[in-house]
Protein backbone atom coordinates (compact mmCIF):
# COMPACT_ATOMS: atom_id res chain seq x y z
CA UNK A 1 0.00 0.00 0.00
CA UNK A 2 2.79 2.46 -1.46
CA UNK A 3 0.25 4.55 -3.53
CA UNK A 4 -3.27 4.63 -1.81
CA UNK A 5 -6.51 6.79 -3.69
CA UNK A 6 -9.41 7.49 -1.47
CA UNK A 7 -12.16 8.40 -4.17
CA UNK A 8 -15.56 9.96 -2.77
CA UNK A 9 -18.39 11.31 -4.34
CA UNK A 10 -18.58 14.26 -1.99
CA UNK A 11 -15.82 16.59 -0.94
CA UNK A 12 -16.43 15.00 2.87
CA UNK A 13 -16.91 11.65 1.90
CA UNK A 14 -13.64 11.14 1.78
CA UNK A 15 -12.65 12.15 4.72
CA UNK A 16 -15.70 10.12 6.40
CA UNK A 17 -14.95 6.72 5.44
CA UNK A 18 -11.36 6.87 5.69
CA UNK A 19 -9.95 9.77 6.86
CA UNK A 20 -7.89 8.51 10.37
CA UNK A 21 -6.84 5.55 7.64
CA UNK A 22 -5.33 8.87 5.19
CA UNK A 23 -3.73 10.04 7.89
CA UNK A 24 -1.86 7.20 9.42
CA UNK A 25 -0.85 6.17 6.38
CA UNK A 26 0.73 9.60 5.49
CA UNK A 27 2.59 9.68 8.59
CA UNK A 28 4.05 6.76 7.41
CA UNK A 29 5.33 7.94 4.61
CA UNK A 30 3.02 6.75 2.12
CA UNK A 31 1.54 8.71 -1.15
CA UNK A 32 -2.31 9.23 0.11
CA UNK A 33 -4.29 11.03 -2.53
CA UNK A 34 -8.10 11.95 -2.58
CA UNK A 35 -9.85 12.36 -5.70
CA UNK A 36 -13.98 13.91 -5.66
CA UNK A 37 -15.84 13.00 -8.26
CA UNK A 38 -18.94 15.70 -7.88
CA UNK A 39 -19.41 19.02 -7.29
CA UNK A 40 -20.98 18.81 -4.22
CA UNK A 41 -23.27 21.44 -4.98
CA UNK A 42 -26.33 21.47 -3.37
CA UNK A 43 -29.51 23.62 -2.47
CA UNK A 44 -32.50 21.80 -0.33
CA UNK A 45 -35.04 23.61 1.36
CA UNK A 46 -36.46 20.43 2.56
CA UNK A 47 -33.25 19.40 4.11
CA UNK A 48 -32.06 22.92 4.99
CA UNK A 49 -28.96 22.63 2.71
CA UNK A 50 -27.18 25.56 0.62
CA UNK A 51 -23.28 24.49 -0.09
CA UNK A 52 -21.83 26.13 -2.87
CA UNK A 53 -18.97 24.10 -5.10
CA UNK A 54 -16.39 27.10 -4.35
CA UNK A 55 -16.75 26.50 -0.42
CA UNK A 56 -17.08 23.07 -0.81
CA UNK A 57 -13.25 22.99 -2.94
CA UNK A 58 -11.90 25.15 -0.30
CA UNK A 59 -12.75 23.22 2.84
CA UNK A 60 -11.61 19.98 0.66
CA UNK A 61 -8.19 21.59 0.33
CA UNK A 62 -8.27 22.76 4.18
CA UNK A 63 -8.76 18.98 5.26
CA UNK A 64 -6.35 17.41 3.02
CA UNK A 65 -4.03 19.88 4.30
CA UNK A 66 -4.85 18.33 7.79
CA UNK A 67 -4.66 15.03 7.04
CA UNK A 68 -1.37 15.47 4.49
CA UNK A 69 -3.16 13.99 1.50
CA UNK A 70 -2.71 15.01 -2.00
CA UNK A 71 -5.89 16.12 -3.90
CA UNK A 72 -5.95 15.50 -7.50
CA UNK A 73 -8.61 17.50 -9.60
CA UNK A 74 -10.82 15.85 -11.85
CA UNK A 75 -13.87 16.01 -13.88
CA UNK A 76 -17.05 17.02 -11.88
CA UNK A 77 -20.53 15.69 -12.18
CA UNK A 78 -23.15 18.09 -11.03
CA UNK A 79 -24.57 16.87 -7.29
CA UNK A 80 -27.08 14.44 -7.98
CA UNK A 81 -26.41 13.64 -11.16
CA UNK A 82 -23.29 11.13 -11.19
CA UNK A 83 -23.64 7.97 -13.31
CA UNK A 84 -21.08 5.08 -14.46
CA UNK A 85 -20.21 6.28 -18.26
CA UNK A 86 -17.18 4.79 -20.27
CA UNK A 87 -15.95 8.57 -19.95
CA UNK A 88 -15.39 8.94 -16.72
CA UNK A 89 -14.13 5.14 -15.94
CA UNK A 90 -11.33 5.51 -18.14
CA UNK A 91 -10.34 9.18 -17.03
CA UNK A 92 -10.25 7.53 -13.37
CA UNK A 93 -8.39 4.58 -14.86
CA UNK A 94 -5.95 7.03 -16.31
CA UNK A 95 -5.22 8.91 -13.23
CA UNK A 96 -4.69 5.32 -11.32
CA UNK A 97 -2.26 4.40 -13.91
CA UNK A 98 -0.65 7.65 -13.81
CA UNK A 99 0.03 7.65 -10.44
CA UNK A 100 0.86 4.12 -10.12
CA UNK A 101 -2.25 3.54 -7.10
CA UNK A 102 -2.09 0.40 -5.93
CA UNK A 103 -4.74 0.36 -3.33
CA UNK A 104 -8.16 2.11 -4.32
CA UNK A 105 -10.50 3.14 -1.27
CA UNK A 106 -14.20 3.74 -2.18
CA UNK A 107 -17.90 3.77 -1.70
CA UNK A 108 -19.51 0.76 -0.47
CA UNK A 109 -21.73 -1.34 -3.40
CA UNK A 110 -24.80 -0.43 -1.57
CA UNK A 111 -26.37 2.59 -0.19
CA UNK A 112 -29.42 4.83 -0.72
CA UNK A 113 -27.26 8.15 -2.42
CA UNK A 114 -27.52 7.75 -5.76
CA UNK A 115 -24.62 9.66 -6.10
CA UNK A 116 -22.30 6.83 -3.80
CA UNK A 117 -24.00 4.13 -5.90
CA UNK A 118 -22.67 5.43 -9.25
CA UNK A 119 -18.96 6.29 -7.40
CA UNK A 120 -19.10 2.55 -6.59
CA UNK A 121 -19.33 1.06 -10.41
CA UNK A 122 -17.30 3.54 -11.55
CA UNK A 123 -14.00 2.92 -8.84
CA UNK A 124 -15.05 -0.84 -9.28
CA UNK A 125 -14.35 -1.03 -13.12
CA UNK A 126 -11.38 2.11 -13.05
CA UNK A 127 -9.34 0.18 -10.26
CA UNK A 128 -9.91 -3.64 -11.03
CA UNK A 129 -6.28 -3.91 -11.66
CA UNK A 130 -4.92 -2.45 -8.19
CA UNK A 131 -3.95 -4.97 -5.52
CA UNK A 132 -5.85 -3.82 -3.24
CA UNK A 133 -9.25 -2.98 -3.35
CA UNK A 134 -11.36 -1.32 0.12
CA UNK A 135 -15.08 -0.16 0.65
CA UNK A 136 -15.87 2.43 2.78
CA UNK A 137 -19.33 4.01 4.42
CA UNK A 138 -19.61 7.45 4.95
CA UNK A 139 -23.00 7.90 6.20
CA UNK A 140 -24.08 5.51 8.51
CA UNK A 141 -27.29 4.97 6.39
CA UNK A 142 -29.18 1.66 7.48
CA UNK A 143 -29.57 -0.27 4.14
CA UNK A 144 -30.88 -3.46 2.71
CA UNK A 145 -27.52 -4.74 2.68
CA UNK A 146 -25.73 -4.00 5.84
CA UNK A 147 -22.19 -2.82 5.88
CA UNK A 148 -20.19 -5.49 7.66
CA UNK A 149 -16.77 -4.38 7.34
CA UNK A 150 -13.78 -7.15 7.53
CA UNK A 151 -10.86 -5.13 7.23
CA UNK A 152 -10.14 -2.53 10.29
CA UNK A 153 -7.11 0.11 10.57
CA UNK A 154 -5.99 1.64 14.23
CA UNK A 155 -6.74 4.85 13.77
CA UNK A 156 -6.20 5.52 17.50
CA UNK A 157 -3.73 7.85 17.25
CA UNK A 158 -4.96 9.80 13.88
CA UNK A 159 -8.96 10.31 14.98
CA UNK A 160 -8.19 13.97 16.20
CA UNK A 161 -6.67 14.37 12.58
CA UNK A 162 -9.57 12.70 11.51
CA UNK A 163 -11.66 15.26 13.61
CA UNK A 164 -10.09 17.97 12.40
CA UNK A 165 -10.23 17.57 9.05
CA UNK A 166 -13.87 17.28 9.11
CA UNK A 167 -14.30 20.47 10.99
CA UNK A 168 -12.87 21.81 8.21
CA UNK A 169 -16.29 21.51 6.67
CA UNK A 170 -19.17 23.78 7.01
CA UNK A 171 -22.03 23.11 9.20
CA UNK A 172 -24.52 22.03 6.15
CA UNK A 173 -22.24 19.05 5.61
CA UNK A 174 -22.76 17.62 9.03
CA UNK A 175 -26.28 16.57 8.78
CA UNK A 176 -28.78 16.81 11.33
CA UNK A 177 -25.73 18.59 13.44
CA UNK A 178 -24.38 14.98 14.48
CA UNK A 179 -22.78 13.09 11.33
CA UNK A 180 -19.17 13.52 12.11
CA UNK A 181 -19.68 12.87 15.30
CA UNK A 182 -22.15 9.77 15.52
CA UNK A 183 -19.60 8.35 12.64
CA UNK A 184 -16.27 9.15 14.84
CA UNK A 185 -18.76 6.86 17.86
CA UNK A 186 -19.22 4.22 15.11
CA UNK A 187 -15.06 4.06 15.34
CA UNK A 188 -14.84 3.70 18.64
CA UNK A 189 -17.16 0.47 18.49
CA UNK A 190 -14.96 -0.47 15.80
CA UNK A 191 -12.02 0.11 17.90
CA UNK A 192 -13.41 -1.52 20.75
CA UNK A 193 -13.77 -5.00 18.88
CA UNK A 194 -10.23 -4.56 17.49
CA UNK A 195 -8.76 -4.13 21.27
CA UNK A 196 -7.61 -0.25 20.48
CA UNK A 197 -9.14 2.97 21.03
CA UNK A 198 -10.59 3.67 17.48
CA UNK A 199 -10.56 1.76 14.34
CA UNK A 200 -11.73 2.46 10.86
CA UNK A 201 -13.75 -0.21 8.74
CA UNK A 202 -13.40 -1.51 4.82
CA UNK A 203 -15.35 -4.31 2.76
CA UNK A 204 -12.11 -5.34 1.16
CA UNK A 205 -12.91 -6.88 -2.53
CA UNK A 206 -9.52 -8.01 -2.59
CA UNK A 207 -6.07 -7.81 -0.82
CA UNK A 208 -2.57 -9.03 -1.52
CA UNK A 209 -0.20 -9.54 1.17
CA UNK A 210 2.81 -9.60 1.05
CA UNK A 211 5.64 -10.72 3.27
CA UNK A 212 8.27 -8.29 4.65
Amino acid sequence: MNNILVIGAHFDDAELGAGGTMAKYVAMGHNVYKITLTDTEVKSDLMNLDIKTETGRQNSANACAAIGAKEIDFPAAKYGNLTYTQETMQALEKVISDYDIDTCIFHFKEDYNTDHLAANQICYTAARHCDNLLMFQSNPYIIGESFYPNVFVDVTDYVDKKRAALQCYEAAHNRQGNLFETNIERNKIWGYGNHCGYAEGFVAVKLKLEEH
